[in-house]
Parts: C-alpha cells; sequence; structure tokens
C-alpha cells in the first residue's frame, strides 16, 4: 500500500525508526555519520526529476518570414575618359584634396566616387604630379590677383578656378593650388575667428539678405561693411562664405527642377529661415525637402541657387 511505513530498529545503534522497507537495517543518522560503508536503498537522497525541456512553439503559419535584402549589383567601373568625367574628377580633387599631393590613396578614393577605374583619376590628374616649378613672386601675386577677382565677381571658369589662373599664366596646376591655399590661410589666421561657427556664418548670411533688400551699398561695398558690423570676421571671410552660397549652377544641371508652385514654397521658407534667430539643426535644404513629399535636398539647394543669383544679378555693383 502507498505510504505505508515499517517499525524498524537500527543494528547499529539500536534505536527505533520507520521505512518504507520492512528489510531496512540502518536508521538515517547512523548513515549519515557513515558508520556504514554500504547505503541502503531507502536511506539515499532521492534525486530530483529532471526538468523537461519546454518545447519549443511553433511559428504560426501566418507569420511572415524575414525578407532577405537582395543585393544590388552596380554597372562596371566606368574604363573611358570623357569630358564630363575628366571635370567631375577635377572637382572632387579641387573640393576635398586641395593642396595634397595625388597619392594613389586619393586616386582610389576618388574613383570610388566617381566610379571609374583608377587609371582614369591618374590621367585627370597627372599634370599635378609634375615636379614643382618655383613661381617668380610677381606670378605667385597675379594668381592671388586673379584669385581674389574670380571670388569677388562670383565667376566660375569652365574647369575651375585654379584651373584657369593655370592656364593663364601658364604654370602648373599644382602649384597654383598651393600659392592660393597659403595665402587664404594666411587671411584667415589674420581674424579674430579663424574658424567661424555654424551660428556666426548665418549671422552673415542674414545681413547679406537685408542689405540687398535696403540697398545701401554697392554689390562690392558689401562685404566691407557686414565685416564691420560683425566684427569677429574679416572681408575675404565673408566673401569666400558669400561665395559658397552662390555655388556653381552648372552643377545642378541634371537636377529636376520642382514644380512652380512648390519653387514658390521653398522661396517662402527661406523668407523664413533668414528671419529666424538660428538655423535648423538638421541643415537648410533637408529641413526645407522634409517638408514636402518626394522633394530631395539637392533640388532645394537648385531653387536658393537660381534664386540667389538671380537677386545678385539684378543688384548694382556700385
Amino acid at each position: 500500500m502507498s505510504g505505508m511505513k515499517f517499525r524498524r530498529t537500527c543494528s547499529v545503534c539500536n534505536a527505533t525508526f520507520f521505512s518504507p522497507d520492512r528489510k531496512a537495517a540502518y536508521c538515517l543518522k547512523c548513515v549519515k555519520k557513515k558508520i556504514v560503508k554500504h547505503v541502503p536503498a531507502e536511506a539515499r537522497t532521492q534525486e530530483q526529476p529532471a526538468r523537461a525541456i519546454p518545447r519549443a512553439i511553433p511559428r504560426p503559419v501566418s507569420a511572415p518570414r524575414p525578407v532577405r535584402k537582395q543585393k544590388v549589383l552596380r554597372p562596371p567601373k566606368v574604363a573611358e575618359m570623357t569630358p564630363d568625367l575628366r571635370e567631375r574628377i577635377l572637382q572632387l580633387y579641387n573640393e576635398e584634396y586641395d593642396g595634397q599631393p595625388a597619392t594613389r590613396e586619393v586616386h582610389n578614393k576618388i574613383a570610388e566616387k566617381v566610379w571609374a577605374k583608377r587609371q582614369l583619376v591618374a590621367e585627370a590628374l597627372r599634370d599635378i604630379t609634375k615636379v614643382n616649378v618655383v613661381l617668380t613672386p610677381e606670378e605667385k601675386q597675379r594668381a592671388i590677383e586673379m584669385y581674389q577677382r574670380f571670388v569677388e565677381t562670383g565667376h566660375r571658369p569652365e574647369g575651375g578656378r585654379r584651373r584657369a589662373i593655370s592656364v593663364a599664366l601658364g604654370v602648373p596646376f599644382k602649384q597654383v593650388v598651393k600659392v592660393i591655399r597659403d595665402w587664404s590661410l594666411s587671411q584667415y589666421s589674420k581674424s579674430p575667428t579663424p574658424t567661424p561657427s555654424r551660428i556666426q556664418l548665418f549671422e552673415i548670411e542674414k545681413i547679406y539678405w537685408n542689405e540687398l533688400n535696403e540697398k545701401r551699398y554697392g554689390l562690392r561695398e558689401l562685404p566691407d561693411h557686414i565685416a564691420e558690423q560683425l566684427g569677429y570676421v574679416t572681408r575675404w571671410q565673408v566673401l569666400r562664405w558669400l561665395d559658397v552660397l552662390h555655388d556653381d549652377e552648372r552643377s545642378f544641371a541634371k537636377v529636376p527642377d520642382p514644380e512652380t508652385e512648390i519653387q514658390e514654397q521653398i522661396l517662402e521658407a527661406y523668407r523664413e529661415y533668414l528671419t529666424s534667430d538660428a538655423p535648423p539643426d538638421q541643415g537648410l535644404h533637408y529641413t526645407i525637402a522634409g517638408r514636402f513629399e518626394h522633394l530631395t535636398p539637392r533640388q532645394v539647394h537648385k531653387v536658393l541657387q537660381s534664386y540667389r543669383h538671380k537677386v545678385r544679378a539684378e543688384y548694382p555693383l556700385l
């Protein structure tokens, strides 16, 4: 019968104990003291039953399986030089590696961005790797004056300003880049703020557009008045930032134009930006583009560039 116990007497200590085994000869006390070498079955510690392994819950039939992203195959790299490709390579080098040696690493990085073979990049930048030629003081001064005039007027020759100076003076492109870079750095070092913050550049832009509306000064006089009004930047820093605001419109040739109504809304958003206390956190072009569906920051940039160039073209120089 389940649960029945028998009264037994320990053969070692003569103590009376109860056990479910009617043949038990040792009490638990004697077993624990290791008086006996053989542990009877009834005195052994019962082992815990093995825990059942939880059964895995099957996935519902209706649950969708994760979709594996398909790898997009890119076309092979361009293997033939074209005028557009050469111009793009030179533009990237001027913007991102201005004054740096055209090393193999630079070739590789530019080749990845334009998706062309490295040999084509090396070919386009070949004259940059020529042996240095020492420019005379007169040639250096002439190169600086030409560059200043390009920035002041906003003129951007085909192939870039430094390229045009190199061709006009008959001097190596690399030397022109170095001369202009050294001169620009010397101008920045004269400023109370060699590297203006984003907020400070925003203030330059606001004052510039306010003066365009007021029409108190000629276009060539504006940089001096803006620098004097702010006090923490030089005339050259103002000129360079205004030059950035009036970028090359040719770089937007392949960007589709938004609808006329959308363009008007973009310009209205830009006017609101010019009256605000601080620039948006995510950048002007991204912020405006985020207000519209299917509008890219590049399209916003194109509309603003066209507007800026139009206003400056209609403003008196003197």
